[in-house]
């Protein structure tokens, strides 16, 4: 963390780290909230991934990383990981929801063929967003239906487009820059959570 006076230095600061490390072969992932990153991406060949309604970018929040690994149940982490997000969305979740939320998750990815057996999660396409809506929609609990129309406006609504999709982005350049500056407000602390997921699961 860099704190500092505004006009301190600490973009420049930054800036020249971000480059002096690329120098040494590291990989640079920026989250960017002002576009500030955007010549500095530009200028060593870098990727710069802007998200907005407009935006041919997509992450899809339920990827797995295609990786078996011994001992580590893979399919439980990411559904604990959508949990989390999915409170972000929602804002307030009871007991009851929660629980239904479990079952529609763990039916959501069998519905794709995915089921904690790792070889499953490597060869199967995941689920997006509107598979999860649907599966809420279609379940019997008056609450289900609550959650899935609290859902819909990020499916087929106003903030619809982003976080529905497969997902599209390569993290295959040197330095990966996401801007968020032109993300509604709404949307910004969903979008930092999800891209931050992205990044652990690659």
């Amino acid at each position: 963390v860099v704190f500092a006076k505004s006009g301190a230095g600490k973009s420049y600061f930054v800036k020249l780290e971000a480059l002096r490390s690329l120098v040494f072969g590291a990989e640079i992932i920026i989250i960017d909230v002002e576009e500030e990153y955007k010549m500095l991406c530009e200028a060593v060949g870098g990727d710069f991934i802007s998200f907005s309604s407009n935006s041919k970018s997509r992450i899809n929040p339920f990827d797995l990383s295609n990786i078996a690994v011994e001992g580590e149940n893979e399919l439980g982490q990411k559904i604990l990981s959508l949990h989390t997000l999915l409170k972000l969305i929602f804002k307030t979740m009871t007991s009851t929801e929660e629980a239904i939320l479990d079952r529609a998750l763990i039916e959501t990815y069998r519905i794709k063929g995915i089921t904690p057996d790792p070889e499953t999660q490597m060869t199967k396409e995941p689920p997006v967003m509107e598979d999860l809506y649907k599966v809420l929609l279609g379940a019997d609990e008056p609450e289900a239906k609550g959650m899935a129309e609290r859902l819909e406006r990020y499916i087929k609504g106003s903030l619809a487009g982003i976080f529905d999709a497969q997902s599209n982005v390569n993290l295959s350049s040197k330095m990966t820059v996401f801007s968020t500056k032109n993300l509604e407000d709404i949307l910004r602390p969903i979008a930092f959570y999800i891209i931050l997921d992205f990044i652990w699961t690659k």
